[in-house]
């Protein structure tokens, strides 16, 4: 225990002791002091103590204007608060013409707050004549609010304390006429930044009470400008490291601003493996999330929304991968390997109603038995249900559903899961309370209102009473530490910027001195902050990053105040730093040995091979060991899925006049329409895509508007490239979608190749459409991004007669149309018109471009063969950034903080070709 932490504790000790009582600003404050309580009575031997007097201030209010509440009136809980405003709100002068009453509601519940705290005068009606705009609105919906809470006997938390305040004045009067003291308990106040008016108004109504300021106990405190925030996480996590070496038993507290943006590379950072013989850190943060973001509640809400309502196909996705619903692990893969197959097969759709996925009909995939029972008993419990019901009747109901449906799955909660579901279930509990006025709901409204009931819900999970807390600047008041880190303390960051509500008069707010109602408002408020942060710890440090967000930061002024001006990081915690985080996490382990491929025939084509030149381990792993990528869901069509419909489209195109397409370029030329033959052509392969007398889909599959605007976008894109084909020399298209089987290094791969044109001259062109941004760079060094066009052109070409002319992609995208790659002669056989700069031009195809690549991709095909199965991305995190196995290669554990590279997925180029 620190300094700070010791006279702190002598004083409550002292305080409760002359049977005073403790008031904190928060729960982990409360929680906070009563710790150091319980820890003096056991370091003193006591076996047992009476409980102290250590509350919240929200508990306290509430207790004593419960004591006095002899009327019976109703306190609210916020969901029924919320619940009557919206009321109010629909039902007003404007309100017909209003949309989203909850949010209204929030709004207007979160002002009516700050009125009662903040400026009690300003509810009164008379107070409220001269408000102009948005502000009349309101003023009226609160006069309705206040009106219907009086006539049905209802209390608003905001206006609690207004009354208790009003009762313990009135009680005060009682006993002075009678010559009486009033024998109330001394409070002191621990963890208040600030007290607002109605604060005020119940403390010196109660009597006796005192704030506990933190007595100005010498301490060290700095504070350090690093180069980039990256540079001032290392120094933070060497120094809490330091300390904790120098003192395993310390308290230190990290705070930063928007912890919320800032938690995973918090996380991240500190769960770095410390150096040998040093503990992991351990620490907790102080905020929580919303409770719609944790997965047992999240896999609570989507159940209940899918049993009467679609589901976003990533949703679904999410679902049947999280376990929630399932009662093994078995079914659990089962499940989860249906939503695979229906991206495998090309059966994705934006949202997916429960009887889509669980339709006998369907063929296509096969979700397990049981599960499918489960969810269908429960859909027909709802079913049964009538259509409207009170909010408590729903609640007993969705409580029953998900017991059927499996939630909340096979796996035992964990302490934290556990701790979400109780936190659930309360939040049902408490939606079923919106029934207090008898209104009725539809299941719809329900679930809706259950779902933004979690959402606006912060769980966090209890204390561990960490060695190391990470909080954020005001949510740290009343608390104390050994060491305390404030990261970020630059300009934009300290103070910090906030709007005023929207809903009050602006000039009121100000003179209220409400949150954020100016920036004078603001700096007082963080200067308090402030003040009281460089007292919270017998050491205390202040850092910021020079370079944040590619721009330059300045120190805060407000720090600088009271710091004076930053000094560069210490070089020892710099070093102590980068060699902590350069620890690796694995145990080397260097295995030289090598298993031969069993096989000839490679299922992935060439992509095999590029994988092998990418990275050779990415190679084994696809092709040998069959690790596949997780294709996460999509709301409509993907960048694959285009590009599958703009082949197919080509395809057609140039399939010959059997299929009602071109073969050449003179056919082309000849079309008299040719956006209305796209159009054609467009819209007989989408008919095939998607019609389900051809694909076995169902017809709702995806909205007919999409579909319309896709069909338009291949139209206008398929018709500004045939205008550019228009412009080439002679051709005739020789085969489309053509299959080639080739042999390399003992290997037999078949290749894919989108299209083949015979020049003039007998000589043959070979296409490879991309949509996306591909050029003949893929092609280019020892260790190629793309090996298709090259293995093709180097081997395959070998056994036939007409000799290669060239290897071009076709670049398909709107206002960027044209041939890039290598060509003997670009000027007579692609287009005359080509410049001498032109890439096509200036580097061509040659027989030692052949030869070269015909060495690389023997090396690779020899590699492969061998088991060369080496961790060795071609380009870094470039590399790695594109691929999917991370967590089976693990290549990022080695890798120091600073090494940025998130994955990002192994996303389709949108071209939808390739090698079969």
């Amino acid at each position: 225990m620190g300094e700070q932490e010791r006279v702190r504790a002598k004083r409550v000790d002292e305080w409760l002791a002359a049977s005073g009582a403790v008031l904190a600003a928060t729960e982990r404050v409360a929680r906070s002091v009563a710790a150091a309580f319980h820890g003096a009575r056991r370091a003193e031997g006591h076996a047992a103590w009476a409980t102290p007097a250590i509350f919240t201030w929200e508990s306290w209010v509430r207790e004593r204007w419960l004591e006095r509440n002899h009327s019976g009136m109703m306190l609210l809980n916020p969901l029924q608060e919320q619940a009557l405003w919206s009321r109010v709100i629909r039902n007003s002068r404007i309100g017909r013409d209003l949309h989203h009453y909850d949010k209204l509601a929030a709004a207007a519940q979160q002002a009516y707050r700050l009125l009662c705290s903040h400026s009690p005068n300003a509810l009164t009606q008379a107070a409220r004549l001269g408000w102009t705009g948005d502000s009349v609105a309101f003023s009226e919906w609160l006069a309705e609010f206040e009106a219907r809470c009086g006539h049905e006997g209802l209390k608003s938390a905001g206006r609690v304390g207004l009354q208790l305040a009003d009762w313990l004045r009135a009680e005060t009067g009682q006993l002075q006429s009678n010559d009486l003291k009033a024998d109330r308990t001394p409070l002191l106040l621990i963890g208040f930044d600030r007290i607002t008016e109605t604060q005020e108004k119940i403390l010196h109504a109660w009597g006796p009470w005192k704030q506990d300021d933190a007595e100005m106990i010498p301490n060290a405190r700095q504070f350090f400008a690093a180069r980039d925030a990256a540079e001032e996480l290392k120094a933070c996590v060497a120094w809490l490291r330091g300390k904790i070496a120098v003192n395993p038993e310390a308290r230190l507290m990290v705070v930063t601003t928007e912890l919320q943006k800032r938690r995973g590379e918090l996380e991240r950072a500190l769960m770095v493996a410390p150096a040998a013989g040093e503990p992991a850190l351990d620490f907790e943060f102080s905020l929580g999330v919303r409770l719609d973001q944790v997965g047992v509640a999240r896999g609570a809400i989507l159940i209940l929304r899918w049993l009467s309502e679609r589901l976003a196909e990533p949703e679904v996705d999410w679902l049947l991968s999280s376990g929630f619903c399932s009662n093994s692990p078995e079914e659990e893969l089962e499940v989860a390997e249906a939503m695979r197959t229906v991206r495998r097969r090309g059966q994705e759709r934006p949202e997916w109603a429960l009887e889509d996925f669980v339709s006998p009909v369907r063929r296509e995939f096969a979700p397990p038995a049981g599960w499918v029972a489960r969810m269908t008993a429960a859909r027909d419990a709802l079913e049964r249900e009538p259509k409207r019901q009170s909010p408590l009747d729903w609640v007993l109901l969705a409580a029953n559903l998900l017991e059927i449906a499996g939630w909340p799955g096979f796996r035992p909660l964990g302490s934290v899961a556990f701790q979400a579901r109780q936190r659930w279930e309360s939040v049902l509990e408490n939606c079923g309370s919106l029934g207090f006025d008898g209104s009725q709901m539809e299941w719809g409204e329900f679930v809706s209102t259950v779902s933004t009931a979690a959402s606006g819900t912060i769980f966090a999970a209890e204390s561990r009473d960490a060695a190391i807390q990470i909080t954020e600047p005001l949510e740290s008041a009343g608390q104390l530490a050994d060491g305390l880190w404030f990261l970020g303390v630059d300009e934009e960051n300290w103070p910090g910027r906030g709007q005023p509500h929207p809903l009050l008069p602006i000039g009121l707010q100000r003179d209220a001195g409400m949150p954020h109602s100016s920036p004078l408002a603001d700096w007082k408020l963080m200067q308090e902050a402030t003040i009281r942060l460089l007292a919270s710890a017998d050491e205390v440090v202040f850092s910021y990053a020079l370079q944040s967000d590619e721009a330059e930061a300045r120190p805060s002024r407000l720090a600088a105040q009271y710091l004076g001006a930053a000094t560069d990081v210490p070089a020892e915690l710099m070093a102590t730093g980068a060699a902590a985080l350069k620890i690796p996490l694995t145990e080397v382990f260097e295995d030289a040995s090598r298993i031969r491929f069993p096989h000839q025939v490679i299922g992935g084509g060439s992509g095999t091979l590029t994988s092998q030149s990418l990275c050779p381990f990415q190679a084994f792993a696809t092709a040998r060991l069959g690790a596949e990528d997780w294709q996460a869901a999509e709301a409509g069509l993907n960048a694959k899925q285009r590009g599958q419909l703009l082949h197919s489209v080509l395809h057609r195109v140039w399939g010959g006049q059997q299929v009602g397409g071109l073969s050449s370029f003179n056919d082309l030329n000849g079309v008299a329409d040719l956006k209305e033959f796209v159009r054609r052509i467009v819209h007989v392969v989408m008919a095939e895509s998607f019609d389900s007398s051809r694909r076995g889909s169902l017809p709702d599959r995806f909205p007919a508007r999409l579909l319309e605007l896709e069909a338009q976008r291949l139209t206008e894109l398929v018709s500004e490239w045939l205008e550019y084909e228009r412009t080439r020399l002679p051709f005739r298209v020789a085969g489309t979608e053509v299959r080639s089987n080739v042999r390399i290094a003992g290997l037999e791969l078949t290749l894919r190749l989108d299209r083949i044109d015979t020049l003039e001259d007998g000589s043959l062109l070979v296409i490879d459409y991309k949509s996306g941004n591909v050029g003949p760079g893929a092609w280019a060094g020892d260790r190629p991004e793309d090996v298709q066009l090259p293995l093709y052109a180097s081997i395959a070409m070998d056994a036939k007669d007409e000799p290669l002319e060239g290897l071009v992609f076709a670049s398909v995208r709107p206002g960027e149309m044209a041939f890039s790659g290598r060509v003997r002669n670009a000027t007579t056989s692609l287009h005359a018109g080509l410049s001498g700069q032109s890439s096509l031009v200036k580097k061509p195809l040659t027989e030692q471009q052949l030869e070269e690549w015909r060495t690389i991709i023997e090396r690779l095909g020899n590699a492969f063969f061998s088991g060369k199965a080496e961790v060795d991305p071609k380009d870094g995190a470039r590399t790695c950034d594109k691929c999917h196995l991370h967590a089976v290669c693990r290549v990022y554990e080695n890798q120091p903080l600073d090494f940025v590279a998130a994955k990002v997925g192994n996303e389709a180029d949108g071209d939808g070709g390739g090698d079969a």
